[in-house]
């Protein structure tokens, strides 16, 4: 049986404040101490890990604001496993135009797209995990918190995190509101 440790990565400081236009102050130490649990955990079962899939790329300029999951995913590299993005890069333009839409112009429509284009990255990132996880193989996916993949039955599903990042997003919404 195919396994997924499956880590909804924290947000970066940019995606919280562009979800929300604030950071709250605790966010710097919230976060570390959320990469360091993911850490830990993927630590005790690194040497059964075969595949880690991003929606990010490592060695790039790119991983600079994802550092938490980017230094997971470096000493997982050291190790020989094979790194493979997840996320087709031009759906992912695509949601972020979507996002920056529905901030400018938001609308029941945009909403829609959004949800649409969401849906058909959900698939894609559960379509290459299906095809390119090996059978009784382990695999580690890093993806961003909104986005929420159904995976096939056949697999088991690990999830890995000390607390969802979007429960995190949305309290601080709520506070601000009082």
């Amino acid at each position: 049986m195919k396994t997924l440790v499956y880590v909804p990565r924290m947000f970066t400081r940019d995606e919280f404040k562009d979800l929300v236009d604030t950071v709250p102050p605790d966010f710097d130490r919230t976060s570390e101490d959320f990469w360091q649990y993911v850490r830990e955990r993927v630590k005790a079962v690194a040497r059964r890990i075969r595949c880690v899939y991003t929606d990010f790329t490592p060695h790039t300029e790119d991983t600079a604001p994802v550092t938490g999951a980017a230094a997971i995913v470096e000493s997982l590299m050291e190790t020989g496993v094979t790194v493979q993005a997840a996320v087709d890069p031009l759906h992912a333009a695509e949601a972020a135009a979507w996002r920056e839409m529905m901030r400018t112009t938001p609308s029941p429509m945009v909403r829609d797209l959004y949800e649409e284009c969401l849906s058909e990255v959900s698939q894609h990132v559960r379509d290459v995990i299906d095809q390119t996880l090996e059978d009784d193989g382990m695999g580690v996916l890093f993806l961003h918190p909104l986005l929420k993949v159904t995976f096939p039955e056949d697999m088991r599903i690990i999830t890995m995190f000390p607390f969802d990042p979007q429960d995190y997003l949305n309290r601080h919404q709520v506070r601000r509101r009082q």
